[in-house]
């Protein structure tokens, strides 16, 4: 702050309060995108509570609540939501509230999964070893488990589970395909797994 001063008394009297409305409006520019940006997230956090409040409801009209959920789930989706991005997902892979469509399924758990999406990377990599909505490809199978492992928010239940399919996707992988996956994955995370 002391440095700002100095340079504004190098300014005359005329130039230093153009120079303190410009420094303003910058300020105010900055911070009004900042707000902007956190009305926008806690908005689609909003719309994501929404549908998972609708999709929990077990009264008799669920069909009703999925297709509901799916909407707020989509409105928040749009904001890059990567819950809402996996439980659309999970809608179109067991067809809840919307026809079944693997592909649509597949492609929104990859949206997720690119967001750190934990769940959605174990369920597109099941849904890749089983070449279900996506082309089968046990390499890239067992990459999605272990780019999943390497976020340390993953709780024991979670990382059993992906233990579990590693160990089923790797039976079926050679020495070779397991190394080169390997690799690959240590190589974008700048570790060895």
């Amino acid at each position: 702050m002391t440095y700002l001063i100095s340079i504004l008394s190098q300014f005359e009297t005329r130039y230093k309060m153009v120079l303190i409305l410009t420094l303003g409006l910058i300020l105010f520019v900055l911070a009004t995108a900042g707000k902007l940006h956190a009305e926008d997230h806690s908005k689609a956090q909003m719309q994501y509570m929404t549908g998972l409040k609708l999709m929990k409801d077990q009264s008799k009209n669920a069909a009703t609540n999925h297709a509901k959920a799916n909407f707020w789930f989509t409105m928040a989706a749009h904001e890059g939501h990567g819950g809402a991005l996996f439980h659309l997902g999970v809608s179109y892979e067991n067809g809840r509230g919307v026809q079944k469509d693997l592909r649509l399924a597949a492609h929104f758990y990859r949206l997720a999964a690119a967001r750190h999406h934990v769940a959605a990377q174990f369920n597109l990599a099941v849904m890749t070893a089983n070449g279900k909505g996506v082309k089968r490809d046990l390499e890239k199978a067992l990459a999605l488990i272990l780019i999943a492992k390497q976020n340390t928010g993953v709780n024991h239940n979670a990382r059993s589970r992906l233990n579990e399919f590693q160990t089923v996707i790797e039976g079926r992988l050679n020495e070779g395909q397991i190394s080169r996956t390997e690799w690959q994955v240590a190589k974008l995370f700048g570790t060895r797994i």
